[in-house]
Formats: C-alpha cells, sequence, structure tokens
C-alpha cells in the first residue's frame, strides 16, 4: 500500500524526473500528471522543446522546460544542472534514451544521490536507444518499468531483481456501466505507426459493411498517419463515418466519447497502453492486439476482445452487438479491472521514500 501522504511527513522526499520533451505520449503525461498533486513532492523537467502548451497542457511551478532545440545540447544540459541546484532532490528519474547526456553530467554532479532509470515500452526505438538505456540501468540504483510485459521483454534476470513496476494509472475514475451494444467506436492517442489504425480503419470497415451506423471517432495529434488514414477511409467506402479529432484535454475525450462503446486500438506493440487503461476505466469494451501488457489485463470475451484476424474480429463484435445483455456484462467486468491499482503519483512517492531509506 503506497504510504499516507498527508500522515507522512517523509513524503516531502524530492524526485526529479527528467523527460526529453512535454508533449502527449504516455510517458510524458504520467511524468507531469504527478506535478498537479501538491501532496508530493514530485518535479519535472523536459530537456528540449520548452512546455507543452496544447489541449492538456499542466503550469505549475513544478513543471518546466527548456526552450532549446535539442536534448543534447551545451544548453539543455546546463538547463537541467541548473534545475537539480533548485529543486535538490534525492531521487533522479530518466525516461527514454534522450536523456543520457543529462543522466551523465548529473551522476558526475551528484554521485551520492538516487537514481533511477525508467522504461516505457516493451520494444527498443532504435540500436542507440538499446545501447544508452542499457548503460543507464547499469549505473542506476533501480530500474522503473511500466509494465509487466516491458520488465519481460527489456531486462535481464539481474536487472529484474532491482526493478520495479510503477502504475500508469492517473486517477480514480467513477464510471457506470454502459448499456446498448450500439456500433460506435473510439480511439484516443497519436496518431502514429505504431498504433497501426490502418489496420483499426480496415476492421471498422468490415463492420460497417453489416451495419451502416456505425461510426469511429479518433482523437490526437497528427504523427504522420492522419492524411493516408483519411484516404484509406475513402477508399474503403467509410470516410463518411470516421471522424477526426485533433488533441484534446482527458475531459474534452470523456465527453466526445461518452456515446461510444468499444475503444478499438490494435497496435504492433505497446508498453502499459494508457489510452487503453484509460477506456476500461470508463466502461468502453476495448477490441486490441494481445501486446504488451495489454495482453495480461484485457481478457478475452470478459472485459474486452483480443483481436486476431479481421474478419474473425469483426464477426464478433457484429455478434456482442445483438446481445446488450453480455455488452453490460463486458462494461462492467471493465470498470472493475483497475479499481485495486494504485495511482502513479502515489507509486512514485512510494517507490522514491523505499528507495531512500535503503
Amino acid at each position: 500500500m503506497p504510504p499516507d501522504p498527508d500522515s507522512s511527513p517523509e513524503c516531502a522526499t524530492k524526485v526529479l524526473h527528467l523527460i526529453p520533451q512535454d508533449g502527449i505520449g504516455g510517458a510524458e503525461i504520467a511524468a507531469r500528471s504527478a506535478t498537479r498533486d501538491p501532496r508530493f513532492n514530485v518535479h519535472v523537467h523536459a530537456m528540449f522543446n520548452g512546455l507543452f502548451g496544447g489541449e492538456g497542457a499542466i503550469k505549475n511551478e513544478r513543471l518546466t522546460g527548456n526552450p532549446t532545440r535539442s536534448a543534447w545540447s551545451p544548453a539543455s544540459i546546463r538547463g537541467a544542472l541548473r534545475r537539480a541546484e533548485e529543486v535538490s532532490p534525492q531521487v533522479f528519474v530518466f525516461s527514454l534514451w534522450r536523456t543520457f547526456a543529462a543522466f551523465v553530467a548529473l551522476k558526475i554532479r551528484y554521485p551520492n544521490r538516487k537514481f533511477v532509470t525508467f522504461i516505457h515500452n516493451e520494444r527498443v526505438a532504435n540500436p542507440i536507444d538499446k545501447w544508452v538505456t542499457a548503460l543507464m540501468a547499469r549505473h542506476s540504483d533501480e530500474i522503473w518499468v511500466d509494465s509487466q510485459a516491458t520488465q519481460d521483454a527489456r531486462l535481464s534476470g539481474k536487472q529484474k531483481r532491482r526493478s520495479r513496476i510503477i502504475s500508469l494509472r492517473l486517477e480514480r475514475v467513477q464510471a457506470r456501466p454502459r448499456t446498448g451494444a450500439a456500433p460506435r467506436f473510439v480511439y484516443w492517442g497519436r496518431l502514429a505507426e505504431q498504433k497501426r489504425l490502418d489496420r483499426a480503419i480496415d476492421l471498422f470497415a468490415r463492420i460497417a459493411k453489416e451495419r451502416p451506423d456505425a461510426r469511429f471517432t479518433l482523437i490526437g495529434p497528427d504523427h504522420g498517419m492522419r492524411r493516408p488514414l483519411e484516404e484509406q477511409a475513402e477508399r474503403l467506402g467509410v470516410a463518411g463515418h470516421v471522424v477526426f479529432h485533433g488533441p484534446k484535454s482527458l475531459a474534452e475525450i470523456t465527453g466526445i466519447g461518452e456515446g461510444a462503446r468499444f475503444f478499438l486500438q490494435l497496435s504492433d506493440h505497446e508498453g502499459m497502453a494508457m489510452a487503453v487503461v484509460e477506456a476500461l476505466e470508463r466502461g468502453l469494451v476495448p477490441v486490441v492486439t494481445p501486446v504488451g501488457q495489454m495482453a495480461v489485463y484485457c481478457r478475452d470475451g470478459e472485459n474486452a476482445l483480443i483481436y486476431r484476424e479481421a474478419d474473425e474480429t469483426a464477426a464478433r463484435i457484429i455478434a456482442l452487438l445483438g446481445d446488450s445483455g453480455r455488452y453490460e456484462r463486458m462494461s462492467r467486468a471493465a470498470i472493475t479491472t483497475f479499481a485495486e491499482t494504485a495511482i502513479y503519483c502515489e507509486e512514485v512517492c512510494a517507490a522514491a521514500l523505499e528507495l531512500v531509506s535503503r
């Protein structure tokens, strides 16, 4: 159980979490969410591009960012050193390989502080990521991961013994099961190749042939895929059924997705897949590929549907659309999936306290 921050003065333990840049990726959203709660002394510093200013942005004194153009520039490294001097943390946390230069500089400057490498995906981004992350992990006091899947894929047996899983559940949501299995699909997150939204639109088009009232809403920033997806929807004859929105805050996403019944994400690879967690908490039934931690917490036919082949999955969804009682039971099971899970800022606080107390 995480400590009660209101009754434990030790929660004043300071954490400085360095990320390459602020944005709406899972690592960035989780990191900056911890700066919202005044009970926890967590600070976040982005190495370049300043602070994210779009929907869902946060502004407070615990969240800072360098306005530089690269995480590797001398100005970015000086900015990280300056921020460390201001905060004077007991624990440094580094997410993603592009924080390596700051890791080295701060390790030299503060050799007796606690260092943590945080890994957020079951796959490496490139050979540099693999080499640099391994080097950072070797010289860290502890390794944090976003899921069991990431831990199993990225860490050796020896590394696992000094690692821990940090919950990426960001808030406690009060939701009721959704009723009426309507063909309303939603996705929120980056419009990126990894998410395989082309595969999602292909699946949706098969459903729309049987259910002309089907609708698919996609919400999030374009990472080079929106135009190809729009063209695909046009080719498949479902352009009028697919709606794109830009980035939105989670409150706006919740409003837009109020009428949805299914969350559709058919990624090639994932870590924890935060958007799927958020969808489950809100009673949506996810349709997902069995990758990353989704393969564990999305239980086929119980709280989610697992995609393996397009025609078979389309037939299962269409069958579920005709069974509102079963759909409501799955929506109820979705809500309970993470009901007992701690939230991110609590886990970070508890992990930092334990690390410092050793």
